[in-house]
């Protein structure tokens, strides 16, 4: 045990003071025995086995950062001071750096940035709506509490809890950086991703910023990396979560936004084996904008990040880039299988300088090495640049070797070529056809087939009566008789409705123009300026989509399929009911009108404020409109919003009643219908309407801002 790492303990245990800890240090440093890099690597690891008191800490980071800048250092061992200076928090946290870097002895070494200690602990009530309970997380820049959403307490909520993420560093420019923080907070919410934690909004109380996110009980997968006898995880298990993360990543790559410091600590498997990244950032987000900076600090574009994790490129202070979070992800997939940071936990411009290689552990096969040598490589031209491609690298091919792998592709074309001979001309086969059949969604999956599409879930085959329960109270004014239906094939149904990010893509991509929608504002009016970007009220990207008309629907479902290369459509309305009633036979998930506001965005008392007079459910859920897809509790099924938000159109043609329906969940089609139903009510319903197996009909180019869709995606049997 080093000098310095007894010192510590000694303090630590009572036997050594405050003072005499520091005049140890101040010995060790001039005795030239050890130098402070050294040190710092020492300070690093023991904060990371049994964390220090932060005001200790953070004075022995800056004695030791200081003594470095001092020391006659060449340019490498520069590099290696800052890496080692930058990591004196653990992976649980961020740390701050800044675009001046660090040379040799003249220039003044970053230092982390001061904290903030706003006047907000445990009991505090942000906004008069959030009570934080428990902290449960301090990162550099920022703490994390449990909280209670009291709004949703008033709603009778079934889930009342969020994670609270408080800024603790002051900022000089405090609206401007509110402003970049409620932009970015945007961004993120345009991530409705099963492996990315949701975050609900960004907000200021007093001149505190905070963010909020769905609460996730669990733990990091740095403490569980952190455990003692931790050598590395079964293959099966690591490969589960290393998919999972790279999907994250791909999904919100393809969204634009970086993750920037990807990391064991912010990736959370939670207590039912859910695996979610977490910390886009609220602090990365803050030091994103060049505009933004830490107040008493003239220093613009702080990043943050975790420097054994990061790539030489964010160390150095580049911009953002995918291929960073390839490095991290890199890292984690070593660690995970090996017990070991690929680098013993040397930065990367450090390793990189040194000319330190890979070496292949085990249980590594060649082809998850292959990968991780890839995703490590210092230049990130040569890095692998996609999450996607990671993943696919890391989980190989089986056995199969590359010029096997070449005689199996040509003998399986050849097949192909030879199938198109006999069968005629006209059939064509594509390698592309041939890799999209294999993939089957097993029943009760959750998938995409691409970054940007509509997230799924394959639904088992099943039998349902259709039509009014016996306890809705709709059912006598609808007199609608129930209609036994036998479903007997699996489908793939959205998650969520369409979301106007989504259909953003399909409008960039097709050059899709519309214009006029059916608008409310203390009543109906038609008007010609407003289409799915205007729709009367404010809508980020991962709102349902509205002010789309069934023939859009049917347009962006025939775009996607050629993109995907699979069939999309919108639900027969047998089909709708189906997911909607979740294997009930009640006519909505709520029993109490008062319980409402927890399963879905109704006509509540937050509209009859807006729109005094309405008929609305007795509760409150905090949306006049629409809210973001998945803001309320999903049904048995994992489906959220089938009541409620927008109204969603299906395939079938208007019929009074259900005498004649298909009895096999396809959709009931007549020639020359004029009409389409729509279901499941919307923010406008009557609350007596809203219900699995109420109907309503309109013209197929009808557009309202209380209308949008969902899809399903046929699978193949």
């Amino acid at each position: 045990m080093s000098g310095f790492v007894k010192a510590l303990d000694s303090y630590l245990s009572g036997t050594l003071s405050r003072d005499e800890l520091f005049s140890e240090v101040e010995r060790l440093l001039g005795s030239g025995a050890t130098d402070s890099t050294i040190l710092l690597s020492s300070l690093y690891d023991e904060h990371a086995h049994a964390r220090l008191p932060e005001a200790l800490h953070g004075e022995l980071v800056r004695k030791l950062l200081r003594h470095s800048v001092n020391a006659d250092l060449n340019p490498v061992q520069a590099r290696a001071g800052l890496a080692a200076g930058a990591a004196f928090r653990d992976d649980t946290a961020t740390v701050v750096s800044d675009d001046t870097g660090f040379s040799v002895k003249g220039v003044v070494a970053p230092l982390p940035a001061s904290r903030h200690k706003p006047d907000i602990s445990v009991g505090s009530v942000l906004k008069r709506r959030f009570r934080l309970i428990e902290p449960i997380g301090e990162g550099g820049m920022s703490a994390v509490y449990k909280a209670i959403d009291l709004r949703r307490v008033e709603a009778r909520a079934a889930n009342t809890h969020v994670a609270v993420k408080l800024l603790t560093v002051p900022v000089s420019d405090f609206t401007r950086s509110l402003e970049v923080l409620q932009g970015e907070a945007h961004k993120l919410q345009m991530l409705p991703h099963p492996n990315i934690v949701h975050v609900i909004d960004c907000d200021r109380h007093g001149r505190t910023v905070f963010m909020t996110m769905e609460f996730l009980a669990g733990e990091s997968l740095k403490r569980k990396m952190n455990a003692p006898d931790f050598k590395g995880m079964p293959t099966k298990n690591a490969v589960r979560i290393i998919d999972a993360i790279a999907s994250g990543l791909a999904f919100a790559h393809r969204s634009g936004i970086v993750h920037g410091d990807l990391k064991p600590g912010n990736v959370l498997i939670t207590d039912s084996g859910e695996v979610k990244i977490i910390d886009f950032g609220i602090a990365r987000l803050m030091t994103r904008e060049p505009g933004a900076t830490i107040a008493g600090d003239e220093r613009p574009k702080l990043s943050a990040l975790t420097p054994p994790y990061a790539s030489p490129e964010m160390l150095e202070n580049g911009t953002p880039d995918a291929r960073d979070d390839i490095y991290g992800l890199a890292c984690i997939a070593h660690e995970l299988l090996t017990g070991r940071h690929p680098f013993d936990r040397r930065v990367a411009n450090e390793a990189r300088d040194s000319g330190v290689k890979l070496v292949r552990r085990r249980p590594l096969s060649a082809a998850q090495f292959k990968a991780i040598a890839h995703g490590l490589e210092f230049d990130r031209g040569r890095r692998t640049p996609s999450a996607e491609q990671f993943a696919d690298e890391f989980r190989g091919k089986s056995g199969v070797g590359a010029p096997a792998l070449v005689v199996t592709v040509g003998v399986v074309l050849l097949a192909a070529l030879c199938a198109a001979y006999f069968l005629g001309a006209g059939r064509r086969f594509t390698w592309m056809q041939l890799h999209r059949s294999a993939a089957v969604p097993a029943q009760g999956e959750v998938f995409r087939d691409c970054p940007t599409c509509p997230l799924m879930k394959t639904l088992p085959p099943g039998r349902f009566a259709q039509g009014a329960a016996a306890n809705d109270e709709d059912a006598a004014t609808l007199d609608r008789p129930q209609h036994m239906v036998a479903i007997g094939y699996s489908f793939g149904i959205g998650i969520y409705e369409v979301t106007v990010g989504e259909f953003r893509e399909f409008a960039e991509a097709t050059g899709y123009r519309a214009s006029s929608c059916a608008t409310y504002d203390g009543a109906w009016a038609e008007r010609a300026n407003f289409n799915w970007q205007k729709v009367g009220y404010t809508q980020t990207a991962t709102h349902p989509v509205a002010c789309v008309s069934w023939r859009d629907a049917r347009d962006y479902a025939a775009w996607l399929s050629k993109k995907t290369g699979q069939k999309y459509r919108l639900p027969s309305e047998s089909e709708w009911e189906y997911g909607a009633r979740a294997g009930s036979g009640a006519a909505r998930p709520w029993t109490a009108s008062a319980a409402a506001c927890a399963s879905a965005n109704v006509a509540d008392q937050s509209a009859a404020q807006h729109y005094p007079g309405w008929t609305v459910d007795p509760c409150s859920d905090g949306y006049v409109y629409t809210a973001p897809v998945g803001t309320f509790k999903p049904n048995a099924f994992g489906l959220y919003d089938m009541l409620g938000n927008v109204a969603e159109w299906v395939q079938d043609c208007w019929h009074d009643d259900y005498q004649g329906a298909p009895k096999d969940g396809s959709a009931w089609v007549s020639a020359g219908c004029a009409e389409r139903d729509l279901r499941g009510g919307s923010w406008f319903t009557n609350p007596a309407r809203v219900s699995v197996s109420a109907r309503n009909r309109f013209d197929d180019r009808y557009r309202s801002n209380s209308v949008g869709f969902r899809l399903v995606r046929e699978i193949k049997q």
